[in-house]
């Protein structure tokens, strides 16, 4: 499962980095790094078995503190 994400990833590296590289669109280009980095971690840790909690209740608990009951 590694190596599929990895071959994935870089997929996406060539066919979607590196086109906004070279057009210089930097505002775009960072952007789309910090989410790829986000979620390159979680697949990598979803690809090594680590459980990860669902973020469900804390946005459900925050909606509530907002809104009200």
């Amino acid at each position: 499962m590694f190596v599929l994400v990895l071959i994935a990833y870089t997929i996406l590296v060539i066919f979607e980095f590196i086109p906004l590289y070279k057009q210089k669109l930097w505002r775009d280009f960072w952007v789309n790094i910090v989410l790829l980095i986000f979620s390159f971690s979680i697949a990598m840790l979803l690809s090594f078995g680590v459980k990860i909690p669902s973020p469900a209740n804390p946005i459900k608990d925050a909606i509530t503190s907002i809104i009200g009951k």
